[in-house]
């Protein structure tokens, strides 16, 4: 057999080998698919862990474990709705306040069916996943006004709130580069009778003790970090998300932010 014969067998072999493989690892059309199926309460239940962990929301169901880790509260924050339905823990966060819009955004990445029963329209779901593809948090950033990437003007932003009723009042600090946040600090002082600052909350072990046996393990020393990253990363006061145990925290951070960013934001 000459050379020339030889390297075409080989080469039609390789093809055939390479062929094979690529059928083998190919899913079939219906894996590309994303599947949205009817899923019973018993099913539903059977994830009930931060291992895994699916949630019923107005007869839908996702799967948040990836998120648990991610999600600006402790674990036990998710993973008591685990297995269960979880509406009334995402529609009421504390005082009734429910997630934003973007929450709302990222939510829809994790669903994976609906609850058996449930007057809710799968083909739409399917049609809407399969549209919107494995991330609908991606393309355009929160932060961007789609002209000039984004909302605001370079600078620190500073707001104080008046003292309460116990004295102590609410600062927030943001910094934004390049028309985006890029930090944010906040926190709770109080003064003595000359106005020098002699307290300070997030220093304040005692006070998270307190607050952590009515809260279900929130406190400030967590509440404050998450309000903080949030609102880096998302851009908007609006969408930062009310985190149970903290909801007073987060209408004060929520009202001093869009105080600090006032003169930020750009026409």
């Amino acid at each position: 057999m000459n050379k020339v014969a030889y390297s075409a067998i080989v080469a039609f072999i390789s093809s055939i080998l390479t062929l094979l493989i690529v059928v083998w690892v190919m899913p079939t059309s219906a894996e590309n698919e994303t599947s949205i199926r009817e899923i019973s309460l018993a099913e539903l239940g059977e994830h009930d862990s931060a291992d895994r962990c699916w949630k019923a929301i107005n007869g839908r169901v996702y799967d948040v474990t990836d998120f648990i880790d991610r999600h600006p509260t402790p674990p036990s924050v998710m993973t008591d709705w685990c297995g269960r339905e979880a509406t009334e823990g995402w529609e009421g966060i504390g005082d009734g306040t429910g997630h934003s819009s973007f929450a709302e955004t990222l939510l829809d990445d994790y669903l994976i069916g609906y609850l058996q029963g449930a007057n809710v329209d799968p083909e739409a779901d399917r049609q809407a996943a399969v549209a919107t593809g494995s991330s609908s948090s991606g393309g355009q950033s929160a932060q961007s006004n789609g002209n000039d990437g984004g909302l605001y003007r370079d600078g620190s932003y500073y707001a104080e709130a008046e003292p309460g009723e116990r004295g102590t009042f609410g600062v927030v600090e943001i910094t934004v580069h390049d028309g985006r946040i890029a930090a944010v600090y906040y926190d709770e002082f109080k003064r003595d009778e000359n106005g020098m600052i002699n307290y300070r909350k997030s220093e304040d072990v005692g006070y998270a003790e307190r607050w952590r046996g009515m809260s279900g393990g929130v406190t400030q020393l967590s509440a404050y970090p998450a309000y903080e990253k949030m609102l880096v990363e998302r851009g908007q006061p609006d969408q930062v998300d009310a985190i149970s145990g903290a909801t007073s925290a987060h209408r004060a951070f929520v009202d001093l932010s869009e105080t600090a960013l006032s003169e930020a934001r750009l026409p």
